[in-house]
Formats: C-alpha cells, structure tokens, sequence
C-alpha cells in the first residue's frame, strides 16, 4: 500500500512567521491532528542551534534531540527523514571548501540515529547562475562518496534531490550516483524542481529508478481537484513503472492556504494511489 508522508516545508510560512513561528516541536502534533498524518520530513533551518547566527558549523542545542524524538513519540508520528540546507558547497572546486562542507554533514548522522529518522538529504551544491563543469560532478561525486561511507556505517540512507545548481539535471544526478554506487546513497526525486527548459516528465523517468524518496510537490489546483500545470497520473506511473515502493512526502508550495493545499495533494496522491505485485 503506498505511503505519504509530510514535509516540512509544506508549511514553511508557518515556521518562518516572524510573530508567532510554528516551533518544530509542535509539528508533529500538527501532522497528526489537523493532517492525520503519522510520518513527517523534517527541515533543517528549523532546528534549534546552540549558535542560531551560524547553522553550518553549530551543534544541535543540547538535549533538543530528544524533546523532537519525545514529542514525535507522544503524537504517534515518525520521522522518516531530514532535509538538510546551509551546510556548505558540496561541488566546490577549492578542496578545503568542499572538505569543509563534508564535514559540517557529520552531526546529521548522530541526529538521524537519535530520532530513529532513516534517512537525510544533502545539497549537491554549484549555484543557480554560475556554469556548472564536469569538475564540479566530480567534486559532487567524492563528497557523496563519503557521505555514503558514514551513512552505510550507521545504517542510514544520504540522498541527493534535483534541487538547484548542480542537481538542476537529472544526467548530472545520474552521473553521481552511479559514480558512488554504494547501496546507502540515493536519489530523492522532487516532482518539480526542474529549470524551465527541461522536459519534467523525462527527467522523472530518468531518476525514478535510483529514488529512495519523493517530494510530491503541488502548487495549485482546479476544480477537477489536479494541478492543472502538471499531469500526475503520468508521473505516478512513471514511478509505479519504475516499481518505486518508498514514501510519497507532500511538499505542498502554492501561494494559497496551506491547509487546504495539503489535504488537497492528499486528496490528489490518493487518486493516483497504486500497489505492486508481490514479487
């Protein structure tokens, strides 16, 4: 039976509002009862540091990880994922940089294991204007190398999203991956996060084989209930082709209400819902 899961940033708006923020503490209470949703990603520019002003190099404020893990536990809830952001350039071509960058992913494996979370996803790095060089893949790929050696050590999954910058092409993705080959590095595959000019439904098709998770993103809908910029039912075969068995996470980022775009991608995943053979 294929299940969802809720990201956090579905509701990002909520934790960045400056007056009254939703605490990442109280997110999972809110998953469960205004969602009914028992398994959530969670983001990391809404943990807690001990220095807020500098995220990257900061440990996690102390004991913080427990009260996530008691309070995901109070409300019934899991935490199947981390989606990690800030954290340093991970293509860059200077090599102290890129070792840096490496390094500052370290405590994300000593969270996923206190939050019993089984996966996180790391940035590739490049940015979204410069050119992205053969180099900068090779550089992606070593720092993926490693990242996947700490994970196959402490059971975890790392994986890498079509986000921006150097994951902007599924090929390039690709070209990662298969360069790492290791067995706890995959693809996280976003239904949008593409550039213009590139062919999403391609590109899914072309990533859905190597993906470990989905970001099921929507961004409006009309009143047949489909994102009408988007054809999901050719995506979810796409996947169910590629007998992909993980999570669907909703990542809901329209501009309207954020409750009703989530039960409304709820509603749509739903309609596209399939199963796999036994094998």
């Amino acid at each position: 039976m294929m299940q969802i899961s809720l990201a956090g940033w579905s509701l990002h708006r909520r934790f960045q509002n400056k007056e009254q923020p939703l605490s990442l503490l109280d997110y999972f209470a809110v998953a469960r009862e205004e969602f009914g949703i028992d398994k959530v990603e969670l983001n990391s520019p809404f943990f807690a540091y001990a220095d807020a002003d500098n995220s990257a190099a900061s440990p996690i404020k102390a004991k913080y990880l427990g009260e996530l893990r008691r309070r995901a536990e109070d409300a019934g809830v899991r935490i199947v994922g981390i989606a990690v952001d800030g954290h340093g350039d991970l293509s860059d071509l200077d090599e102290p940089a890129r070792r840096k960058a490496v390094g500052q992913h370290r405590k994300w494996y000593d969270a996923c294991q206190e939050l019993a979370c089984p996966a996180f996803r790391a940035n590739s790095g490049g940015t979204r204007t410069a050119e992205i060089h053969s180099e900068h893949v090779d550089q992606c790929a070593r720092s993926f190398d490693q990242l996947a050696a700490w994970a196959a050590d402490a059971g975890l999954q790392v994986l890498m999203e079509n986000h921006w910058g150097l994951s902007a092409d599924p090929e390039r993705i690709v070209r990662v991956v298969e360069a790492v080959d290791n067995p706890a590095f995959g693809v996280l595959a976003d239904f949008r996060n593409f550039p213009p000019g590139v062919d999403v439904y391609a590109a899914l098709e072309r990533l859905a084989p190597y993906a470990r998770f989905v970001h099921a993103k929507f961004l409006s809908f009309d009143d047949r209930g489909e994102d009408p910029d988007f054809d999901t039912a050719r995506v979810m075969e796409t996947f169910r082709q590629a007998r992909y068995s993980g999570l669907f996470g909703i990542e809901y980022e329209g501009k309207g209400d954020d409750h009703e775009g989530v039960l409304r991608s709820r509603e749509l995943l739903d309609r596209y819902a399939y199963t796999l053979p036994e094998d």
